[in-house]
């Protein structure tokens, strides 16, 4: 096991495979040589395969291949498979020792989704029956020591990579600098007639305030603006942290065409309906809305493959790119003309909802980790700059890094993927996780599924039970009591 953190752009997701790859084949060892890279995301999965396979002059599904979800390209003489960490996991309910696989990448763990921390689990019991296989690690991040030390001591290596210098400019910047004013109405996102009630929720008075919420409202008071001038004073005054604010988007977005040098605009949103609001209000717009002035690109993981694609893709001459992308772009993709960002400092998480027992998938604010991968989208081909659309005092308020999904969420999903592994006790196995649940989290998914009937008493699935583990929506319906349960 190694694990090796590097920063973004410096290579590791397209190289560090490639060079395995190579050296197996030197050492006459490329026949036995199976190698298997996962990544977050689909598009992240698809758009390095491509790239792997271009820099080695082939066709994607010659030695480089991808498998996603409903799509893939391998071929006979594939040995570099870049795939979802859902993917692998599917492999390892039926192949539980991964024969034929020589190498396993895992990319961009610092992510911590529940995936990947439930097969960190998985690959951590299989290099005690597998030890020849080769894990390698990798992270955008510099929390290597907390991965080394779950696998023992692990050696770890750290790649820097070059980016060119990135300016941050917090609200109160932005504010100074554009003259834009901030008032309790003009920051209202506009969600169209359609949600005019998710136009209308921003009014409301939050009733429930996470840990974060609560820090950054006491840095906000305790925060002194007294070297910026009245007017910026005034609309930090005015600042609603409920919003994502569309129009100061719009305002910075107009700045950057009018007045700041050539180059594309990567614009952080939280979701598809943020997204598609704020592209529509752009297009409306007369300046941001022409296309031969400016190009407007949405990525989102539901799009179609081929529309992500586009993203890529360089602008026509004297056209300035924007794209409008959730996290997705903060490190599992990298667009490479990107010059300009902007960072609305929230992203959507699934957290539980005690009262319904459900997962709920809300905006929440980022970490300091997640702002500074934001902000380093920008010095890819020259020094670039990030508008961060929240004051200083906010960032110094966000934790340092995201708190694990496994941490935050319902295990109920998960409780029977790890009983589809043949596990005897799901508290046990869930113990050995890099950062474990509650036991009484634990507890909680284990007796919801013994209520309604997909474990049994002695936590064995039942027949009711099977059926879920290959169902990938979340949701189903508990036919016997006609109510709607979450998994």
């Amino acid at each position: 096991v190694i694990v090796i953190s590097g920063e973004t752009g410096c290579g590791k997701t397209t190289q560090l495979p490639q060079f395995v790859l190579e050296s197996e084949i030197e050492s006459g060892r490329g026949a036995f040589c199976n190698i298997i890279c996962t990544q977050p995301r689909r598009i992240s999965a698809m758009a390095v395969a491509e790239r792997v396979s271009t820099e080695r002059g082939e066709n994607l599904g010659e030695s480089v291949g991808y498998k996603v979800r409903l799509e893939g390209i391998r071929g006979k003489d594939t040995h570099l498979l870049f795939c979802t960490s859902g993917i692998l996991l599917r492999r390892l309910l039926s192949d539980r020792n991964l024969n034929g696989v020589s190498h396993v990448f895992v990319d961009e763990i610092h992510e911590r989704g529940m995936n990947e921390d439930f097969l960190l689990i998985v690959l951590k019991d299989l290099l005690s029956r597998r030890r020849d296989l080769r894990l390698i690690l990798m992270s955008a991040t510099l929390n290597a020591e907390l991965f080394s030390s779950y696998f023992g001591g692990a050696p770890t290596i750290h790649i820097p990579g070059f980016t060119h210098p990135v300016r941050a400019h917090f609200l109160e910047d932005i504010l100074e600098r554009t003259g834009y004013k901030m008032t309790a109405s003009n920051q209202l996102d506009d969600y169209g007639q359609d949600k005019v009630w998710k136009t209308q929720r921003q009014l409301l008075p939050r009733k429930r305030k996470n840990q974060i919420t609560t820090l950054v409202e006491d840095a906000l008071q305790n925060s002194n603006f007294e070297t910026y001038g009245s007017r910026t004073r005034d609309s930090l005054a005015n600042w609603n942290p409920d919003c994502i604010g569309f129009n100061l988007i719009e305002a910075v977005l107009c700045h950057i065409c009018r007045k700041e040098r050539a180059g594309a605009v990567l614009v952080f949103m939280t979701g598809w309906d943020d997204i598609s609001s704020l592209k529509d209000q752009l297009k409306a717009h007369p300046l941001l809305g022409d296309p031969n002035r400016v190009l407007l690109l949405a990525c989102h993981g539901s799009m179609a493959t081929s529309e992500q694609r586009l993203i890529f893709d360089k602008a026509p001459p004297n056209v300035r790119k924007v794209v409008l992308a959730t996290n997705m772009a903060e490190a599992s993709i990298t667009i490479n003309d990107i010059v300009f960002v902007m960072d609305c400092g929230k992203a959507k998480e699934t957290t539980y909802d005690a009262l319904n027992n459900t997962p709920c998938l809300l905006p929440s604010w980022i970490s300091k980790a997640s702002s500074r991968q934001r902000r380093g989208r920008a010095g890819r081909v020259q020094p670039g700059e990030c508008y961060h659309l929240y004051p200083r005092c906010v960032y110094d308020a966000f934790a340092e890094y995201q708190l694990p999904e496994l941490l935050r969420t319902p295990l109920n999903s998960l409780c029977l993927q790890i009983k589809s592994l043949q596990v005897d006790s799901i508290g046990e196995f869930l113990s050995a996780a890099l950062q474990p649940p509650e036991p009484r989290a634990v507890q909680n998914a284990v007796e919801f599924l013994k209520m309604i009937g997909s474990l049994d008493e002695n936590e064995n699935l039942t027949d009711l039970g099977m059926p879920y583990i290959l169902i990938s929506s979340k949701r189903y319906r508990n036919v016997g009591t006609e109510t709607y349960s979450t998994l």
